[in-house]
Formats: structure tokens, C-alpha cells, sequence
């Protein structure tokens, strides 16, 4: 990252640094058992950013060109469930973290999000081309909204979207919905790579079963300007061996 885009982006620099704090803490022991890590700024814990810093790591690793910015963008970023588990897919993004959960219950199962579907579903409605259907896709499954992010993929699919990219929101819908075996056969087809390493991770925190190596490779593949780095380094520090 230049000094010019370094300095245009102050909130995803502020969302690097908590992430990194936080994995600090973990790392030393100084984590808190409950309550936050970081001191919530609405009435949900988590790493607050503006939209516009959310929707920038929601389509930082997505195939581009990027869809249009739905109206409703704000909205969902501002009231969207904060959850333990981030999935590494489009439209996903580390802000909407539960910082205390994340140090008190790593573990937790999954949770599937609830949502307001329907300007999204008209937005998603609009959308054409195979990447920008992805991206809808993911967008809608981080509202909570799995069957119409399901009925995009399909869309997504028919017009000519990548295996892989496909193969990684499917596993992230399955792992939404509890079924760690589906999302683990999804994501063992992906190439390696952050995605493949990360969501592998994830299935693997569930269970309780070794993840630290994954998300490190996950976090030593992605640049430390990257929230998602950040992320990945923080489920590192608390994930067994």
C-alpha cells in the first residue's frame, strides 16, 4: 500500500491496528475472558468501520469487476449480527467480527443470520454478469438471507461463474447452516490459497480440532495492510495446534 492510499484510508488502517492488538493480546495472554477486547461502539461488539471501509474488504479478494454498491449497503453494515466466525467469501468482511466471542467462545457453533431481504433481492435482481451475481451472492448470505443468496449462485452458475468461486460461497452457506461436512467437501476442492486455508481453518475451530497452522498460512499469504490478514492472524493466536 502507497503512503497516498495508506492515508486515504484511515478506517482500514483503525481496523488493521484493532485486529492486530487483539491478536497481541491473545498471543500474550492478556486477552479478556469476556466482555470485548475492544469497547463496543453500537449496542453489538465489534470493530466499527464506515460502510464504505466494510464494502472495500468485502470485495477485495472477489473476482472483479465489482457490482455496484447496493443502496441498502449502509444499513446492513450498520445493524448486520456481529458473529465469531468470519468466512473468508465475498461479501463478508472482518468489521462485523464479535471481538468477545471470539476470545470467550472460539468454539461456539455456528449461527445462521437473520436479516431484511427485500431491497437486496432487488438489487441482486439487477445484477448480470457472473461476478457481479457472486457478489450478490455473498451479500445476500451475509444479510441471513441463504435461499436467496442460493438462487444467485444458481444464476451465477448458468452465466459462467468460476468453479472455485462458486465451490467457496456454497461451503460458506453450508457452514452457516451446521453442516461442517458439506462445507468442508466445498472447501477442500478450492485451490491453495487464503480462502482455501482460512475456511478450512474456520471448520476446523468448530470442532476443536487443529487450525493454528492453517491460519497462518491463510495470514503469511495476505499482506499486513490487509484486514483480512489481521483476522487471520488473531483466529492463529487462539486456535489450537
Amino acid at each position: 500500500m502507497t503512503d497516498h492510499e495508506d492515508g486515504a484510508n484511515p478506517a482500514g488502517r483503525g481496523l488493521a491496528l484493532a485486529l492486530a492488538n487483539s491478536r497481541e493480546e491473545a498471543s500474550r495472554g492478556l486477552a479478556r475472558c469476556s466482555g470485548g477486547a475492544i469497547e463496543p461502539h453500537e449496542s453489538h461488539a465489534g470493530i466499527s468501520a464506515p460502510p464504505l471501509e466494510a464494502w472495500a474488504a468485502a470485495i477485495s479478494h472477489a473476482p472483479l469487476p465489482a457490482p455496484e454498491v447496493p443502496p441498502c449497503w449502509a444499513d446492513l453494515v450498520l445493524d448486520c449480527p456481529r458473529t465469531v466466525h468470519i468466512v473468508f467469501v465475498p461479501g463478508d468482511f472482518p468489521q462485523r467480527l464479535d471481538v468477545g466471542g471470539v476470545f470467550s467462545e472460539p468454539g461456539r457453533p455456528c449461527e445462521t443470520p437473520k436479516g431484511r431481504h427485500g431491497p437486496l433481492r432487488d438489487w441482486a435482481e439487477r445484477q448480470a454478469s457472473a461476478n457481479a451475481l457472486l457478489h450478490a451472492a455473498g451479500i445476500l448470505r451475509m444479510a441471513g438471507d441463504a435461499d436467496g443468496s442460493l438462487e444467485v449462485l444458481k444464476r451465477a452458475k448458468n452465466v459462467g461463474a468460476g468453479d472455485n468461486d462458486h465451490a467457496n460461497l456454497m461451503g460458506a452457506l453450508a457452514f452457516d447452516s451446521g453442516n461442517l461436512s458439506e462445507a468442508r467437501r466445498y472447501w477442500e476442492s478450492l485451490p491453495d490459497g487464503p480462502a482455501r486455508w482460512h475456511n478450512m481453518g474456520l471448520a476446523a475451530l468448530v470442532t476443536g480440532t487443529p487450525s493454528k497452522a492453517l491460519f497462518e498460512q491463510a495470514a503469511n499469504a495476505l499482506d499486513e495492510a490487509d484486514p483480512w490478514h489481521h483476522l487471520a492472524a488473531l483466529y492463529m493466536e487462539i486456535s489450537p495446534s
